[in-house]
């Protein structure tokens, strides 16, 4: 990936931290969502698997006033499967670019009861545990070739952890509160990756306004 600002990106996923973005489902549609996939690495973990993935489904913005947990997933370790992927790089890393073997991204196969959403807006609110539970593991990007900013609105956080970490200048202001992430020193916005998975319906009735009346009853 090559970003302004940053050398070696990644977004702190976990154990301390929460990450967060938003979704949305097409108004006359309804989607029923049994799980999802989650993106992350520890650096240096080759293909040992993540251990822990908490989840939640916020109806408004996570911890906010009026906000809804649709799905708490907070109370139980939610992680299906853990299967190594691609390999997390930088254009920065010069010589290694394509052969730094470091980073391997897992694909985090995470259940989530059956769950009906109708139109509107949604969060995903996630927290990871690596192969080393107690070190830091990461999310990379959305990553698209030669654009700077993969957000439309900047929506994805991280929730800091309180008391805040030693050195994370960004969260020492901010203690348990969500905050936006930036590529390094550059002022664009970027997305998480994520996928859900499940099925979709689309509500004829409000689509085309009333069925057909059969011709004989």
């Amino acid at each position: 990936m090559t970003y302004p600002g940053a050398t070696a990106f990644g977004i702190t996923a976990g154990p301390d931290y929460r990450l967060t973005d938003d979704f949305s489902v097409p108004a006359g549609h309804f989607w029923t969502i049994d799980s999802a996939t989650l993106f992350g690495y520890q650096t240096g973990s080759g293909d040992a698997a993540f251990t822990d993935a908490r989840v939640i489904i916020w109806q408004g913005f996570p911890d906010s006033f009026n906000s809804t947990k649709l799905f708490d997933g907070t109370v139980s370790n939610n992680l299906v499967s853990s299967t190594p992927g691609v390999w997390r790089t930088a254009e920065s890393f010069g010589a290694t670019t394509f052969s730094n073997s470091e980073r391997r991204v897992k694909d985090l196969l995470v259940a989530i009861p059956p769950l009906v959403l109708g139109g509107g807006t949604y969060w995903i609110d996630w927290q990871l545990k690596g192969p080393v539970a107690t070190d830091r593991v990461f999310t990379p990007p959305v990553t698209i070739l030669g654009q700077p900013s993969t957000a439309a609105n900047g929506f994805a956080r991280r929730k800091c952890p309180s008391p805040a970490p030693e050195g994370d200048a960004e969260c020492v202001n901010t203690p348990g509160g969500w905050i936006f992430f930036r590529n390094g020193i550059a002022p664009y916005l970027v997305d998480l990756p994520f996928l859900l998975h499940g099925s979709d319906v689309v509500d004829l009735l409000f689509k085309d306004g009333f069925d057909t009346v059969p011709a004989t009853p």
